[in-house]
């Protein structure tokens, strides 16, 4: 009797198994492709091809979506995901993106303004200038030239000939740093104190030297809350995320014993 009972539950057993065996491989045969992935495929499409897809690039778009899945679970069964570093990195940036992208409640008027308050040096306005230049190339006898150009632009003010400058003639509300990017360091130095609305020079850059006309400058001050609200709220978001983000991780590393050397504790 007992031999039989022992025949039966291990019939039901095997059968069990090949029903759970049968079933686990059907399912990983079914292909389920969704509106949202096909859409959003549809959207990068047209954004690179500048037009929708017609019937036959959207055949195209859906069977290579499909092979790609095929593909990706094919590898899965060789275990070709297994200690592979560049997957492990593209993992980790994946749910740390998802884990960014989580609804958070919004910050209170008052907590945006605490915020700048706390932060009100990171939003000082450095001095701007807005400027006219013309350019003279140091390979074409440049000072000279500009010289020249100087007492012509007094005597007659028309415009002279000047040599073509990379970033153009024209600058709008430019910093001290952005002047120097593009002229090299020290050169918005000769605009501080200089009178604005007549040709003043030459001063030298890197380049060669150049003639500068300054139409306006704005000096350097401190704003106020709402002249810079949108930064700020940028910023305490962004902020927000990368804290939440650090106490996510270091609440997971909690969770895991991390041993680098077995002679020595993880920190």
């Amino acid at each position: 009797m007992t031999k039989k009972l022992l025949s039966f539950l291990c019939i039901g057993l095997a059968i069990l198994l090949l029903d759970i065996w049968f079933d686990s491989s059907n399912q990983d045969k079914n292909i389920v492709l969704y509106d949202d992935e096909i859409l959003s495929l549809i959207e990068i499409w047209t954004a690179q091809v500048g037009r929708p897809p017609n019937e036959e690039d959207l055949k195209g778009i859906i069977n290579q979506l499909v092979e790609e899945e095929i593909l990706y679970r094919e590898a899965l069964k060789l275990g070709l995901d297994k200690d592979d570093i560049i997957i492990k990195r593209r993992l980790a940036q994946k749910i740390g993106f998802l884990k960014q992208e989580e609804q958070s409640v919004p910050p209170t008027e008052l907590q945006l303004k605490q915020y700048f308050e706390s932060m009100e040096a990171e939003y000082f306005m450095d001095t701007r200038f807005s400027f006219t230049h013309l350019y003279f190339s140091k390979e074409k006898k440049g000072a000279e030239r500009a010289l020249n150009s100087l007492k012509q632009l007094r005597n007659l003010d028309t415009i002279p000939d000047s040599d073509p400058f990379l970033v153009g003639k024209n600058f709008l509300n430019k910093t001290a740093k952005q002047i120097a990017r593009d002229f090299g360091e020290g050169f918005s130095n000769n605009l501080i104190e200089a009178e604005t609305g007549r040709w003043i020079g030459p001063f030298k850059s890197i380049y060669g030297s150049h003639l500068v006309k300054i139409s306006k400058v704005v000096k350097a001050r401190k704003p106020n809350y709402d002249e810079v609200k949108k930064a700020v709220l940028l910023d305490y978001l962004l902020e927000k995320k990368q804290t939440e983000m650090r106490s996510y991780i270091e609440e997971l590393k909690n969770q895991y014993d991390v041993q680098i050397n077995p002679k020595f504790n993880y920190p």
